[in-house]
């Protein structure tokens, strides 16, 4: 063998090769790869070549490229003959068929060429042939060849058999075998080997052979293998090509966690999938490759659970139609990730993948290059492979599989030698081309490089097998043989035996499983049978059976219902770690030794040099720090170790720390467990893996005895008797009688059953079993022994211990197992086959470790497991009947059923399987539960599952399928249904069913007594996802702790993040406590309260957030407002109780106050509450008067007044304001005087006092007081009971112990509070509180009884109502109630993702206010910033809830957006006044008319055209003089006068009826008349006649006579109403403020009013002024009119309603109450004085001149003369000051 080092240039190649050739190559490339550079002037020299490089480097047109060139030539020179001159065998049919494309389009570039520039065409064809061509394409190519034949192995012999088609190929020149590597290392090889010699022998010369490899070693092995051997047993000559270029390799080995170690490995499986997720996301095209078919269908499932529906899986258990469609889907881009097991490893073309992920350890490191160097599949791409790892065995053999890929250490591959199946098969073929000397015969065998050492005694054995001769004379003979003549050929029949049986790969099918009842539980695959053994548990179909024995293809079992398996599922599929890999495990183990250091640089060092990222580095150091922690020693390559380890079962088993590769130790175990079987003397249990293999015993052996117990030379014979009867020995016997011909797969055309296979096998080898040396038998002990296990390797570690450079050391019990040795525990262990028990054993074991690595740190931890586990359980609870399901559910949590997997109902029940099963099934028939989706259905109490919805909700995208899937389901459908309805399949059908679960889309509904569920369509309500993810996490804590963030996560299906936040969120709130509770590497969290009691040691201690969530849930609704009184006893603001009433009814308070059925006043502690009225005399007896003689003369002098305002008692008593104040105060403190009812009275309105008499308590008040107030507020404090009773702290101790309750600890600080007896297990109950919404609450209300001091640190004196949500506050609102809108001037709140929920609140809250007529709020400050520099989000949030943005703050309600200048307001005003000239009133009468009223000759002056004065109009008789609304004397018409007077309070006095009744008797009667005829005095007369004037009582005529103003029947809330709107006709807009203080009404009568006219369409509020934020009300009718403001001047008097409408303007403008001149809108003078058609005075004249001429021109148009003398005035009311003392406080 030579290699070949020089490297040719593009010139020096392109000159060797014909134009044709050279012209495309060069049009084609830019230059040629280093394997083309190098081999293609060897292979144009016709030398045998070896080219080994990377994937991707052009090795397959390396090889075609002279065999081209020459076949080009030939057809110049017209020598191109119709025959096969090369042919290319391909390891895969598909390889093949890629082959024959890719060589066909450089063929047709070249014809495109050559038609091109003129040159001749060559007409080169290229054809397959396999298995799948069909008959007439192959006798196509028997008439017309192709030149090139693309074929496979088995193909390759059936064309040496074919006697015309090998013809063809006699004169072939050139051999390609690509993809070398892969079969060179099975009997597959062996059989290709043999298959070359054959041709070799056949053809007129030797042809040039061509091997195409990827990087392999050892390279002469393969050398020899591609080009076989000389006589001499010297290999042929070849060339070797390796390329000197590596592949460029992006490698990094990820932990999907910062340190594996710390969490249980169910965890790392799930953040590995999400890991693996997030980079298939990340890139265009992803190949993900696991090492087992089940698993790649496992990881497709597992990654469509996470919502990538672009996924597929490519495996060869597969249809071939199948496994196409991936290809081409795949090469043209459309698939964003293929997970394959083995089957896309090689080179089928596959188009651009730009990522290769391999999930764990490849176990090789030549696979982990072919599988990740199909990636960047072209030279000078890299190759970008990811290798996610599940457990730290992997993470070690993965990172040190990437330093050897970088160092080039590849594998050395095995080639099988002497393998006498294969070759029994080749004899038979040999013997159908003619008579063969068998020396002849034999010296072409051992040319094969497989058979290079094979003995003439074994050939000839195999001959006299075949020919059934001597001791094999009853074996079917396959030749004929004549042993005297040393000669064989073909027996008849042997030709289609051959043809029918031919290869090499065994046919694999599944066992029928027979029960010890005679039933069918299903079948088992073959792979899986071979590894049981007697006595072994497994799973099947859900149920567990005992494995007996086999017989065909038979299993008999047992039912072992009830016991746990002993051999996982996936036994039969593991690949086995290379040993030159294990090797390197192994020192690596030794070299970690030494860089166990987590220092930062150790992290970063480990990283760089072994690929892996800084969490795998991490794990890494935890891990081997561990094992060095517990045992002390690291098994190396240089020191193996037996450590003891004690079952919980008490029995022993021994560990064997031999990290050499599940062959090996395959090997090594056998031999060891049968040495030990023979010292215990009875069967021994084997469980092996790459790292260590595990012996169980049943009776102890002395570990020390060990390690003289196997030698190397005793290995093989004692392996021999361990296989000879075992079910793998048997397996392997059936294929190779098989490949022998023994056992025919197809006898005359018919196939053959391999159960019938299987029977034969079974019968041949209970005949054959004693004759160890029939050829089949040996074989089958040669591929056992050598194949299947390692052997070889095997007998060198055991010579290593036997010459002493290998120590091996035995390691004693110490009660924690050592890391290293917890896989395989896991594996042997006969109750650990499922994810989730191996899970909780490695957490078990994991702690352990931990307890002893820590050392001294375990003090750190603040609990141990036995106190820990045993509190969980207890709080957790049992269920013993169906109705204590729900509950448990709603204390733990969603939990599985109906099959005992994860956290299950099965642990918490006394009673068996199939009872609670039942019990499920009726809870979810009744609807008492539901199931919600955590990676698996759990059932969970119906109400909670919208909030696991919310939280766990999947956002997928729906295919096509997963649409038609959910349109079937109507009502509730079972799985079949759907399947059966759309034609799909049933995986198809349920994978897309898990997928709208997932997505809460669809939920499980019923499911009958077969397990068979139904699912019905779903559609929770809307929630806020952190709120549902806070709400889940909280209970899941509840009997799941101690947990770690991913513990959580994974438990709830949440991302690290998420759990994180909540968890950083509930820790926050004060809810869970987080710190170093049970030994573990990471933080964890508990409940406080669970905190709390353990650290205690107390049941009776509760964290505050528990005594809060309980104190609202027990005052939260009532129906009525006695009983709210009845439960609280008090309320500070009649908002408290609106917000827990139902239906409350502002008017049924009234009613309830006016009544005095509700009392107000100093009752709770000096505070000033409401009560019922028999509740107010407790509290009175335990009030201790403070009060003096002064104090009982004032309270006998309100008595007498009944009741009254400190202003009127003052102006009644004439004493100081200060000493009636002091007084007063002692009084209502002393209970001596309460509130009078008033409408006003809680929105802050003047304070109305009556004497307070309190009847005689019942018995014992304290005690029913205190009672109920710690039912209404506990559990409370002592100091609590202190501020509602007015004790001191000691004092209501001891009364609340006397009141029989009971104390409780609450709080970190073991607070005390008090509770009644029979309350304590309503507070312990776990029971669910509603969805918690923010609540807005008043400053008074009892929710906020507790936070009075985190209130004030908050928000000072300010005044606020806070926003709560639970317990929690949240915010505040600055809220002010104004006349005809609530004002909110600050939003505070603590996140604004609360501002909606604090919206949703102010709603509900608004509900009261409109009950008062308020239907309108306003927002001015948001998160302190003003409303007019509000976030855009803020804003959107505001729109949303419809607020509109009006004149620099947000309002929401009824109102118009409209908004008018201050001169558009003015003048609308006047022209509704009808001031202009053109539009003034004809006459005074149609003036009266319009507007109910004219106040008097200044306001005829500027609204009636006609030139008069009210004397000659009162003359006439047709207007009266009484007092008006505004309360100003004016004139008006009976049918107004009588509004005026219903319209106001009357407050009739015996004085006033009886000048009734005077005047009525009399009238019309002058004032000099009634004071003779009054029984009253003269002054009491005059005030009564003035009180009825002012009342609207009486009038005046003309001759001052006085009559009655006729009253009619009429209400006045009517008459209030109508007289605002004769004002609204006559002015078109007030504020509810401004109409207050112009009419003299209350304010509760203004509103009631407005809201009124709003409601009938008459009026439109708005916030009409631009720029001010006072709510107005205007004409609807005017709302969107046009206003033109006036240019003339207009003269206003003081005496005209229309200066005291705009008095604030003239105030403001002339800084006095004066006469003003208005130019249009704006006024340019003003004067005292008056000027009307009586007469004129002007006095302090300031304007401009024209604004004077104006005044002297008006004055000579009345015809009077401007006055020097200030005359008479009537005595006019100032109505401003009759609002003050109509509306105190204002």
């Amino acid at each position: 063998m030579q290699r070949a080092d020089r490297t040719y240039t593009k010139e020096e190649v392109m000159d060797l090769m014909e134009p044709l050739v050279s012209a495309w190559f060069r049009e084609r490339f830019d230059t040629l790869t280093e394997p083309q550079a190098r081999a293609v002037p060897v292979i144009h020299e016709r030398k045998n070549v070896l080219v080994s490089s990377p994937t991707g480097s052009g090795k397959t047109l390396t090889a075609f490229t002279s065999i081209i060139n020459e076949l080009t030539r030939y057809a110049s020179e017209g020598k191109l003959e119709e025959r096969v001159y090369c042919i290319y065998i391909s390891p895969l049919k598909a390889l093949a068929n890629d082959i024959e494309r890719n060589l066909n389009t450089p063929l047709a570039e070249m014809r495109a060429v050559a038609e091109a520039h003129g040159m001749n065409i060559p007409d080169i064809r290229v054809a397959v042939r396999s298995g799948d061509t069909p008959p007439n394409e192959r006798q196509k190519m028997l008439r017309h060849p192709p030149h090139i034949l693309i074929t496979t192995p088995e193909s390759m012999a059936l064309i040496l058999a074919a006697p015309k088609f090998r013809e063809r190929i006699s004169q072939v020149e050139w051999v390609i075998l690509d993809e070398i590597h892969d079969i060179c290392d099975s009997k597959r090889g062996a059989f290709l080997s043999l298959t070359l010699e054959r041709l070799r022998e056949f053809c007129e010369k030797d042809f040039t052979r061509i091997g195409l490899s990827a990087t392999l070693a050892p390279i002469d092995a393969i050398a020899g293998f591609l080009a076989g051997v000389d006589p001499k047993g010297e290999t042929r000559d070849v060339t070797l090509v390796e390329s000197g270029s590596k592949k460029q390799l992006d490698l990094r080995v990820i932990c999907p966690t910062e340190d594996m170690t710390a969490l249980s490995s169910d965890i790392v499986n799930s953040m590995m999938y999400d890991e693996l997720k997030e980079l298939i996301d990340t890139h265009e095209t992803t190949l993900v490759f696991t090492n087992t078919r089940s698993g790649a269908e496992s990881v497709v499932y597992k990654l469509k659970e996470r919502g990538l529906d672009n996924v597929e899986v490519h495996h060869s258990s597969l249809g071939r139609d199948i496994r196409l469609n991936v290809e081409e889907r795949l090469k043209r881009g459309e698939i964003k990730c293929v997970v394959s097991s083995t089957s896309l490893e090689l080179g089928i073309d596959i188009g651009s993948v730009d990522l290769v992920c391999q999930i764990g350890s490849p176990k090789s490191v030549a696979k982990g290059l072919q599988r990740i160097g199909r990636s960047g599949h072209s030279m000078g791409k890299v190759a970008k492979g990811r290798l996610l790892v599940f457990d730290p065995d992997d993470l070690v053999e993965c990172a040190v599989m990437c330093r050897a890929a970088h160092r080039s250490d590849i594998d050395r591959v095995g080639i099988p030698e002497n393998s006498l199946d294969v070759l029994s098969q080749t004899v038979v073929g040999m013997s159908l081309d003619k008579r063969w000397e068998v020396d002849r015969a034999f010296a072409v065998i051992k040319g094969s490089y497989c058979y290079r050492n094979l003995s003439m005694e074994r050939f000839v054995s195999v001959l006299k097998y075949l020919g059934s001769k001597d001791e094999f004379e009853g074996v079917y003979s396959k030749i004929w043989y004549d042993e005297a003549e040393g000669v064989f050929g073909r027996k008849k029949g042997s030709r289609m035996i051959y043809y029918m049986n031919l290869g090499t790969i065994p046919e694999e099918a599944n066992y029928r499983v027979i029960t010890n009842h005679g039933s069918i539980a299903g079948e088992l695959s073959e792979k899986f049978v071979e590894r049981l053994s007697p006595r072994d548990i497994f799973v099947l179909g859900g149920r567990s059976f005992e494995f007996v024995r086999s017989k065909g293809m038979t299993a008999y079992v047992k039912e072992a219902t009830g016991r746990k398996p002993t051999v996982p599922s996936w036994a039969g599929e593991m690949l086995p770690r290379s040993f030159d890999l294990s090797v390197d495990v192994a020192e690596f183990r030794r070299e970690m030794a030494g860089r166990m250091d987590d220092s930062p640089a150790n992290i970063k060092a480990l990283s760089d040099e072994f690929d892996i990222d800084e969490g795998s580095a991490r794990s890494l150091v935890s891990y081997f720090k561990e094992q060095q922690a517990v045992c002390g020693l690291i098994p190396d390559d240089k020191v193996l170790a037996v450590e003891e380890y004690i079952d919980p079962s008490g029995n022993q088993r021994l560990i064997f720390h031999f990290p050499f590769g599940r062959r090996v130790n395959d090997a090594l175990s056998r031999g060891y467990a049968y040495r030990i079987s023979n010292i215990v003397g009875s069967n021994v249990s084997v469980t092996m893996s790459d790292d260590n293999f595990m012996i169980g015993t049943p009776r102890k052996v002395d570990p020390a005895k060990i390690p003289g117990l196997l030698s190397s030379n005793d290995l093989g014979g004692i392996l021999r008797k361990a296989v000879k009867d075992s079910e793998i020995f048997k397996l392997r016997f059936r294929h190779t009688a098989a490949r022998s011909f023994m056992i025919l797969r197809n006898y005359m055309g018919r196939p053959i059953s391999i159960n019938r296979q299987q029977l034969r096998s079974t019968y041949l080898l209970e005949s054959l079993a004693e004759m160890e040396d029939f050829p089949v038998i040996e074989e089958t002990y040669r591929e056992v022994l050598e194949d299947d296990m390692d052997i070889k390797n095997a007998r060198y570690i055991l010579s290593l211990i036997e010459k002493g450079e290998v120590e091996m050391v035995p390691i004693p019990f110490s009660g924690t197992p050592s890391p290293f040795a917890h896989s395989i525990i896991l594996t042997g262990f006969s109750d650990i086959v499922l994810m989730e028990d191996r899970s909780a054993l490695l957490r078990e074991l994991h702690r352990k470790v931990l307890y002893r690595a820590l050392g001294d740190s375990v003090r750190d931890f603040e609990f141990e497991e036995d106190q820990v586990v045993p509190y969980f359980r207890e709080k957790a609870g049992r269920i013993t009947c169906k109705e204590d399901i729900p509950r448990l559910l709603m204390r733990t949590g969603p939990l599985q059923a109906l099959r005992e997997r994860g956290r299950n109902i099965y642990s918490y029940a006394d009673d068996d399987k199939k009872t609670v099963d039942g019990w499920v099934r009726e809870l979810l028939k009744e609807g008492s539960i539901g199931t919600v989706f955590l990676d698996e259905p759990h059932i969970m109490a119906v109400a909670e599952i919208r909030h696991y919805a919310a939280a766990t909700r999947k956002e997928r995208e729906l295919t096509e399928t997963d649409a038609a899937v959910l349109g079937c389901v109507e009502g509730q459908v079972a799985l079949s249904d759907i399947t059966e309805r759309l034609g799909i399949s049933e995986d198809v059908t349920f994978r897309s069913v898990r997928k709208l679960e997932s997505m809460y889309l669809v939920t499980r509904t019923d499911v009958t007594s077969k397990n068979k569920w139904y699912f019905s369509r779903y559609s929770p309500e809307p929630e806020d996802r952190a709120r549902a993810i806070d709400r889940t996490v909280y209970r899941y804590l509840g009997c799941f702790a101690p947990a770690t963030v991913q513990e959580v996560a994974f438990a709830l299906t949440l991302t690290e993040s998420e759990a994180r936040t909540s968890l950083e969120a509930l820790t926050a709130a004060g809810e869970v406590s987080r710190g170093r509770f049970l030994i573990s590497e990471s933080d964890q969290y508990m409940h406080r309260i669970d905190h709390m009691r353990l650290r205690t040691g107390k049941n009776n201690v509760y964290d505050f957030e528990t005594v809060e969530r309980y104190r609202r849930r027990k005052g939260r609704r009532f129906g009525s407002i006695r009983e709210y009184f009845e439960f609280y006893g008090t309320a500070g603001s009649v908002v408290d109780v609106f917000s827990r009433v139902e239906g409350f009814d502002l008017s049924r308070w009234h009613a309830m106050r006016e009544s005095g059925e509700i009392l107000l006043g100093r009752f709770a502690r000096g505070r000033v509450r409401y009560v019922l009225s028999e509740d107010a005399y407790m509290y009175a007896a335990l009030r201790e008067p403070q009060t003096t003689p002064f104090d009982d003369r004032l309270l006998s002098i309100i008595s007498g007044m009944g009741r009254a305002t400190m202003r009127e008692i003052v102006n009644q008593t004439k004493m100081e304001r200060e000493e009636v104040k002091e007084s007063l105060m002692r009084l209502d403190r002393s209970l001596k005087l309460i509130r009078a009812f008033d409408e006003r009275e809680d929105g802050g309105s003047e304070n109305i006092y009556e004497v307070f008499v309190p009847k005689v308590p019942p018995e014992d008040p304290l005690g029913r007081l205190l009672r109920r107030d710690i039912l209404a507020y506990g559990p409370i404090p002592a100091a609590g009971l202190r501020h509602l009773l007015g004790l001191s702290p000691e004092d209501a101790a001891r009364a609340a112990i006397g009141a029989g309750a009971v104390a409780i600890s609450v709080g970190d600080g073991q607070t005390q509070m008090f509770i009644m007896p029979e309350e304590v297990s309503l507070l312990q109950e776990d029971v669910d509180d509603e969805e918690e919404e923010i609540r807005i609450l008043s400053p008074y209300d009892p929710d906020l009884a507790s936070k009075w001091a985190e209130l004030n640190s908050l928000y000072g004196d300010r005044w606020v109502y806070p926003a709560v949500m639970g317990s929690s506050i949240v915010g505040a609102l600055e809220l002010w109630e104004m006349s005809g809108c609530i004002e909110i001037r600050s939003v505070d709140i603590r996140d604004p993702s609360f501002f909606p929920g604090v919206l949703r609140a102010l709603d509900s809250l608004m509900a009261f206010f409109r009950m008062k007529g308020v239907d309108m709020v306003r927002i001015r400050e948001v998160l302190n910033r003003d409303a007019s520099d509000l976030e855009a989000e803020t804003e959107a949030v505001l729109r949303s809830f419809g607020y509109r943005f009006v004149n620099g703050f947000y309002a929401k309600g009824r109102f118009s957006d409209r908004t008018f200048s201050e001169d558009e307001i003015i003048g609308y005003v006047l022209r509704k006044q009808r001031v202009l000239r053109s539009e003034r009133y004809t006459t005074v009468y149609e003036a009266v008319a319009a507007r109910g009223y004219i106040r008097g000759d200044a306001e005829i002056l500027t609204r009636v055209a006609e030139r008069t004065t009210m004397k000659k109009l009162m003359e006439r008789g047709l207007l009266m003089e009484t007092s008006l609304i505004p309360p100003y004397i004016g004139y008006t018409t009976p049918e107004f006068a009588y509004l005026y007077r219903a319209a106001k309070e009357h407050e009739t006095d015996d004085d006033m009826r009886m000048l009734i009744s005077l005047i009525k008797d009399h009238q019309p009667v002058s004032k000099k008349k009634m004071l003779e005829k009054s029984i009253l005095s003269e002054d009491r007369t005059s005030e009564a006649l003035n009180r009825l004037f002012r009342e609207t009582a009486v009038f005046r005529d003309a001759s001052s006579q006085y009559g009655l103003v006729q009253l009619r029947k009429m209400d006045r809330a009517d008459a209030v109403r109508e007289v605002i709107r004769m004002h609204f006709r006559d002015f078109g807009i007030f504020s509810a403020e401004g109409l207050g203080q112009f009419t003299g009404f209350r304010m509760p009568a203004v509103r009631r009013a407005l809201l009124e006219l709003e409601d009938e369409g008459f009026l439109v509020k708005g916030f009409f002024l631009r720029g001010d934020a006072t709510p107005r009300w205007m004409l609807k009718e005017d709302a969107d009119i046009t206003v033109d403001t006036p240019e003339e001047m207009i003269l206003l008097n003081t005496q005209d309603n229309l200066h005291l409408y705009l008095r604030d303007m003239i105030k403001r403008e002339c800084g006095a109450s004066e006469n003003v001149i208005f130019q249009g809108t704006r006024i340019v003078a003003s004067f005292k004085g008056k000027l009307t058609a009586t007469g004129a005075k002007i006095e302090g004249f300031r304007g401009s001149p024209e604004a004077y001429r104006f005044l002297m021109e008006t004055a000579r148009s009345l015809g009077v003369k401007i006055g020097r003398e200030k005359e008479e005035e009537e005595e006019e009311w100032d109505p401003a000051e009759f609002y003050l003392k109509t509306n105190p406080g204002a």
